[in-house]
């Protein structure tokens, strides 16, 4: 890897965007996250420890994209219920968890997404090869500095 490639900017200056975005946040660092929505919807429909721990996993995985960016705790928290359904069939019958879903309040098209989201993460981890990656970063460096 040539060491021509620097990264432009120091502590320094990392530190001074930070203040600047929690300057513009307003000083405001409450975060909720998906693991409340699912405790308090998985005590309602008494979903079994299996399935619970199942999509507290996805809600850890999701930490990795950046659905928590993009969508709301509640979606998320659905979501990975959701894909814990598929997983493990979470004790219910079919026509229970359609139930379920159809009666949730909440647009499937967004469960979607943050499925499609996690489903691509789990796809690039399974191809996930370390003895390609020393030749894919050296590729991605020399594309940098050949744009430069």
């Amino acid at each position: 890897v040539s060491q021509d490639i620097r990264f432009p900017y120091d502590v320094s200056d990392i530190a001074e965007c930070e203040s600047y975005l929690l300057e513009e946040m307003k000083f405001y660092l409450v975060v909720y996250h998906p693991y409340q929505v699912l405790i308090d919807v998985s005590e309602q429909i008494k979903l079994p420890k299996a399935s619970l721990q199942a999509a507290w996993s996805i809600i850890n995985d999701s930490y990795q994209t950046d659905v928590s960016l993009v969508c709301p705790p509640h979606v998320i928290a659905v979501a990975a219920m959701f894909l814990s359904r598929v997983v493990d069939q979470g004790g219910q019958s079919d026509v229970e968890a359609q139930q379920w879903f159809a009666d949730m309040n909440v647009d499937i098209t967004d469960i979607l997404q943050v499925v499609n989201e996690l489903l691509s993460l789990y796809d690039i981890w399974n191809g996930y090869a370390e003895d390609k990656m020393p030749e894919l970063v050296y590729r991605y460096i020399s594309d940098i500095a050949a744009s430069n």
